[in-house]
């Protein structure tokens, strides 16, 4: 997939909104529904600083001629701290990671822990009504993984993140990203750069709900497969508390599994 196409993918949830009337989004839900299950320096970023605790639990199902199964099941904590509208700092780990999966008549089964990341988010524009929120993020992939055997990894993504408020009904959100992965060890040793994006709309039915629609892109340099993955969600919120149900489908890749997350969070701003 050329970059020129990915970077005009990220725009399109932008352009949506030219035009329209701003309103008072607060937390109007514009953020893409991720799963743990992709590459932890894939997901864009949110662009509004917040105070805020989370956990995640995301499961990729493969159903191939020569490759079935669990491919990865994954249980995500998340907590992040805004010292002040503008920053936030956050941080995610994996503390339990497992596939069950068969490859050719075999299976292969391991449970061991997973990625940690921490970051950072800047977010400098910030316009009244919620009409526009952008922010620069960088996150850093620390070398905790053991679902390779024998083989460590560390990276660095930074990107840029932004979203709006088009209607007292509708939001958007996008983004674009750049990484560089280096791994070592006995299975896999070398750079990887790449990548992603995502744009997307949060439709606001009732002030309880939130139904999300989002595109996302993938493209490694150097190797491996470009996706391209839409998905949907929906997302229930009640005062600090919120709700999270989500699925995507990766295409491109020899295997496209179908992703599922579920998440729940706690808010802890004043």
């Amino acid at each position: 997939m050329p970059i020129a196409r990915l970077i005009a993918l990220a725009m399109a949830g932008l352009l949506v909104s030219g035009g329209a009337s701003a309103d008072d989004g607060g937390d109007v839900g514009s953020s893409a529904i991720a799963s743990p299950t992709s590459n932890a320096l894939v997901a864009i970023r949110r662009s509004e600083p917040r105070s805020e605790v989370a956990a995640m639990l995301g499961a990729a199902v493969v159903d191939q001629p020569q490759v079935s199964g669990l491919a990865r099941a994954v249980l995500e904590l998340e907590g992040s701290w805004a010292p002040s509208p503008r920053w936030e700092l956050f941080a995610t780990v994996n503390p339990v990671a497992y596939r069950w999966i068969h490859v050719g008549g075999q299976l292969n089964t391991r449970l061991t822990l997973g990625s940690t990341t921490v970051g950072a988010t800047w977010a400098p524009v910030s316009l009244p009504g919620g009409r526009l929120d952008g922010g620069i993020f960088l996150r850093v992939l620390l070398p905790t993984s053991q679902e390779v055997p024998g083989t460590h990894a560390w990276g660095v993504q930074s990107g840029l993140t932004l979203r709006g408020v088009a209607a007292r009904w509708l939001a958007w959100f996008g983004g674009v990203s750049f990484r560089v992965t280096r791994a070592w060890g006995s299975a896999a040793t070398g750079t990887r750069p790449g990548m992603s994006a995502a744009a997307g709309l949060a439709f606001v039915p009732a002030p309880w709900l939130r139904v999300v629609a989002q595109i996302s892109g993938n493209v490694p340099f150097g190797g491996g497969y470009d996706q391209l993955s839409p998905g949907v969600g929906v997302r229930f919120v009640q005062g600090p508390f919120g709700a999270d149900l989500g699925a995507v489908l990766p295409l491109g890749g020899p295997l496209h599994p179908f992703s599922a997350v579920a998440r729940v969070s706690w808010r802890l701003d004043p």
